[in-house]
């Protein structure tokens, strides 16, 4: 829970920012959410953005977050019936096979240790056949000037009120994305890289 605290209140410092400059929704999430159905829970929902276009193709929604402003800031964006949950991806408040469908969306990257853990904890919520779409930044980014087998970085946020507050990243290769997801119980069904993210596409 630490982990996710602190990340939380970074992000409760740059909500209003991140809400101005992270409003479009990913046309790569949408496409998945597109061939779902039934309960939704976005992992790392943020201000909200893909849980817009979900409630107008009828699911049932809950969007769980680390940040009190991101949430709150959902509430503002969305306008219907979504349930907004303050909590931990590594220990999800709801019991086994709850969703049909969930969304991780450039959240697992945040975490400093227990990755796999938290896709256990999505698999475990999720309904038999249930499907799940992870995504991570990219470590095959052309930006990045690493050495080989670096992953963690640190990555400056800066706010436009002039300050600068630093993000933890662990930079995922998609082979990489797709073996934690493996290792976490779920059968791959794509695996894909997309506008500096991978993405990997899963079923319980």
């Amino acid at each position: 829970m630490e982990d996710a605290l602190k990340t939380g209140k970074t992000f409760d410092i740059i909500a209003g920012h991140f809400d101005k400059t992270r409003r479009r929704p990913w046309k790569e999430v949408v496409d998945f959410l597109r061939t779902g159905h039934g309960k939704l829970l976005d992992m790392g929902c943020g201000n909200g953005r893909h849980l817009v276009p979900a409630l107008g193709m009828g699911y049932k929604i809950i969007g769980l977050d680390a940040s009190v402003e991101l949430l709150l800031i959902s509430k503002r964006n969305i306008f219907g019936r979504v349930e907004l949950i303050r909590g931990d991806v590594n220990e999800l408040p709801f019991s086994k096979g709850s969703f049909d469908t969930v969304i991780y969306i450039a959240t697992i990257h945040h975490l400093r240790k227990g990755r796999i853990e938290s896709l256990k904890e999505a698999r475990r919520v999720m309904k038999d056949g249930g499907r799940i779409l992870v995504s991570a930044w990219a470590r095959e980014q052309d930006r990045w000037e690493l050495e080989e087998d670096e992953r963690d970085v640190i990555v400056p946020w800066h706010h436009e009120n002039g300050r600068v507050l630093e993000r933890y990243y662990h930079l995922y290769t998609l082979g990489e994305l797709e073996e934690d997801m493996l290792k976490a119980g779920f059968r791959v069904m794509r695996a894909f890289n997309s506008n500096g993210n991978n993405y990997v596409e899963g079923k319980r």
